[in-house]
């Protein structure tokens, strides 16, 4: 047998957990959301093409998603450098302070800044000791999209941090040494050595955190319970027991899911066409 086919038998087990864990509860979901009343029916899908609520919904979580995706990327691209140059045990305390809140569940980020940013949180009584302000006022921020930018900020930027850590581990240095030695401008070694080298994990990573931000479920409910209308707390609602209507929240899941990916492909294809050109 030979090395392809042994390679190909290691990846029986991760085939099976995704068709397991994937590929069959999709398939459920969407046989689910086509059925009204045990018959085939584009009911739920007609609603929520035409209905205002649900259109809105997405294009809150599109807004909100891009928005976060793009300051993530940002602000963790710069950070992870900075973390990279340090000394190996400040850059390990680093790393380990960077990875916290991904061991947090949204829920607990979510009571995390209302403790902080609350009404009656740390900081908003500390702010109102030290320049007056009114706590109410203040904190009602954090109970709109806004809050929600920044507590997915919370977990998003460290998922992008540790994705480009190992970008900068295996970065050849020695090419932009070369590049500046024959007389490159900073500018242009960053277009034409730093970017193509590190375009692969730039694009891992916000994608990564722009599908993370499409359907983040946890901290929203926690901060705003059903007052910001995305799509995941929209889903929620037609499964809680206060109005029950399943076919419509697969339907809502079918679409979020086929969006995210769509959306996904064609960046990363956008993204990756453009470097080659640079």
């Amino acid at each position: 047998m030979g090395e392809r086919k042994y390679l190909l038998l290691f990846l029986i087990p991760l085939i099976a957990i995704i068709v397991l864990f994937l590929f069959i509860p999709l398939a459920f979901v969407l046989r689910d959301s086509l059925l009204v009343e045990g018959r085939l029916s584009l009911s739920n899908y007609y609603a929520i093409f035409t209905k205002r609520l649900y259109i809105n919904s997405f294009k809150t979580s599109l807004a909100l998603s891009l928005a976060t995706t793009a300051i993530g990327t940002s602000l963790g691209i710069p950070l992870s450098y900075l973390i990279y140059k340090k000394g190996s045990f400040a850059r390990d305390m680093l790393l380990s302070l960077n990875s916290i809140p991904l061991v947090f569940s949204g829920l607990v980020v979510g009571f995390s800044f209302i403790v902080l940013l609350g009404g009656s949180g740390f900081i908003t009584l500390l702010f109102k000791m030290l320049f007056g302000i009114n706590p109410i006022e203040f904190s009602a921020f954090l109970f709109t999209w806004k809050g929600l930018m920044i507590a997915y900020l919370y977990f998003l930027i460290p998922r992008m941090v540790l994705t480009m850590i190992a970008a900068w581990s295996t970065f050849n240095w020695n090419l932009l040494d070369a590049a500046i030695s024959l007389g490159a401008s900073y500018s242009f070694a960053f277009r034409k050595v730093i970017l193509p080298l590190i375009a692969p994990s730039v694009i891992a990573g916000s994608s990564l955190l722009f599908a993370v931000s499409m359907g983040a479920f946890g901290t929203a409910f926690a901060l705003t319970g059903t007052g910001v209308n995305i799509v995941p707390l929209l889903i929620y609602t037609h499964i809680s027991e206060v109005g029950i209507e399943l076919g419509r929240a697969d339907a809502l899941a079918v679409i979020l899911t086929l969006l995210t990916t769509s959306i996904i492909v064609v960046y990363e294809r956008l993204f990756i066409r453009r470097i080659r050109r640079t």
